[in-house]
């Protein structure tokens, strides 16, 4: 059983963790998902800036739109509107069926970014 003190000072540390460190990890989890698969299976959808695969190219504007808005919804953060901006570029590149390799890159950069910046 943890003395007093140790309760006391944990709770104190509760109590200054910043709220990027509180946000709802199910929504940093979610984005960072979506962000990988979308990253993987976009070719599946889109080649050579034709649609391949209408389904898929709909899973793949609804899973960027997704991430959009989760990250929206994510504490404010010094990083929280560069990832905002990110997300919008990658939703960009999907509409205009951009590569799968240029949707990768962003895929893959927003998630790593994201969980610098809501560890």
């Amino acid at each position: 059983m943890p003395s007093p003190l140790v309760a006391l000072v944990a709770s104190l540390m509760l109590l200054l963790i910043p709220a990027a460190a509180m946000a709802d990890t199910r929504d940093v989890q979610t984005a960072w998902r979506l962000l990988d698969y979308m990253a993987v299976d976009y070719g599946g959808a889109v080649a050579n800036g034709a649609v391949i695969s209408a389904s898929e190219y709909a899973e793949m504007t609804e899973f960027a739109a997704g991430v959009s808005t989760r990250l929206r919804a994510l504490p404010a953060t010094p990083e929280r509107q560069s990832l905002i901006q990110s997300a919008s570029q990658l939703e960009a590149v999907i509409g205009r069926k951009g590569s799968s390799r240029e949707v990768a890159t962003l895929a893959h950069g927003l998630a790593a970014d994201l969980l610098k910046a809501y560890p």
